[in-house]
């Protein structure tokens, strides 16, 4: 019974040692296409942003619901903003 317990436990000692070593290697490894192109924190790709560089759009509320949304998703109408066509031909809510 011993025996069997201690190449059960070498085996277990194996499989962490080989998980940590293709680890290791796998940071190691030249950064792949997809990889090279990285975007830094609060960006992402095709974000119009606000033009100072955070990738952050501005927001606009809408004059019927209240609800908030990127401006340049917005139904504009008589100087208010809109979320949608339904809620610009309603008019903002009084």
């Amino acid at each position: 019974m011993s025996k069997l317990l201690f190449w059960i436990v070498i085996i277990l000692v194996a499989l962490v040692v080989a998980r940590l070593l293709a680890q290791k290697a796998a940071r190691g490894a030249p950064p792949t296409p997809s990889s090279r192109h990285q975007h830094p924190p609060g960006t992402r790709p095709g974000a119009k942003g606000n033009g100072n560089g955070t990738g952050t759009e501005l927001m606009v509320r809408c004059a019927h619901c209240g609800i908030q949304l990127p401006t340049d998703e917005a139904v504009r109408r008589k100087g208010y903003n809109y979320c949608g066509l339904a809620h610009s031909l309603r008019g903002p809510k009084s």
